[in-house]
């Protein structure tokens, strides 16, 4: 078998909230078998061709293409290729506290096999990111954000009541969460769907439960609490990065809405809330 392997160890300092320290694409054959016992590593992976077997703390299910799986730290687990058609996956393995913070935040602890969801494009980011990053540090907070954004998708797309008829929300949705570092008029999004601005939000909130405006502002806000914990951007460089008018109008706004400061929310790691 063949395999593409990127690693980085992790910079001098702290222990990271969040680091990559291996990626890559495996082009499996049907001797390809791991097995990790209280696996001191989070595994990520995506089947891009073939399929497999996935055995973790007692539970079996088959992996096939467009699947995805999550074996956790500290688990019992053993993966291995269908011997007549094998796997081809990409993946990476991650470590860190804040890790299990998010697949909390997003109800997705209990997660393991990930069926028919297309997370094909953050793999490949984040494989393109180790291959283009000088050091670990640039390459961390990169992957990091890309981490970030696919549990939110994985969140939203498999929590979503979204009405199935909502193409037009489903357009929407996906604008805001591509320009959700950008100040969004309404009068965009309602173009982009030629309806009226009221129609506009009235199909979204059908859709999602609340305005676009308000979705726009609580994507802000869940980049600026990644971006708080696991960066050393200065609360100004923050408030640039997601468009904000003012360094002090987003720490108003985030105290608002979260209950602390952006800095005591970062100096307790995001326990204050």
């Amino acid at each position: 078998m063949r395999e593409d392997i990127y690693s980085f160890l992790p910079g001098s300092g702290r222990d990271p909230e969040f680091f990559i320290d291996l990626t890559g694409i495996s082009y499996c054959d049907d001797s390809y078998r791991i097995s990790r016992r209280n696996s001191n590593i989070y595994v990520f992976e995506y089947i891009l061709e073939g399929e497999g077997t996935v055995i973790c703390d007692g539970k079996t299910f088959t992996a096939v293409k467009g699947d995805g799986y999550i074996l956790k730290k500290y688990s019992n687990h053993e993966y291995y290729s269908h011997k007549e058609n094998p796997w081809t996956k990409i993946w990476f393995n991650a470590q860190g506290p804040l890790i299990d913070v998010l697949l909390s935040l997003y109800g997705l602890n209990n997660l393991s096999h990930i069926e028919g969801i297309d997370l094909s494009p953050y793999f490949f980011r984040i494989v393109k990111k180790v291959q283009a990053s000088q050091n670990s540090e640039s390459f961390t907070k990169d992957a990091s954000l890309i981490f970030f954004e696919m549990l939110l998708f994985l969140q939203e797309h498999l929590h979503s009541d979204v009405s199935p008829e909502s193409e037009e929300a489903a357009l929407l949705k996906a604008y805001i969460e591509k320009h959700n570092k950008e100040q969004i008029s309404l009068d965009t999004l309602s173009r982009l769907i030629y309806r009226s601005p009221s129609q506009t939000i009235r199909i979204f909130r059908q859709a999602y439960g609340i305005t676009p405006y308000q979705y726009l502002m609580k994507q802000k806000l869940d980049l600026a609490k990644l971006l708080l914990l696991n960066t050393t951007k200065s609360i100004k460089e923050i408030s640039l990065d997601l468009d904000f008018h003012d360094e002090h109008y987003f720490s108003n706004y985030f105290k608002d809405k979260c209950g602390a400061s952006p800095q005591a929310f970062r100096k307790s790691g995001g326990n204050t809330v």
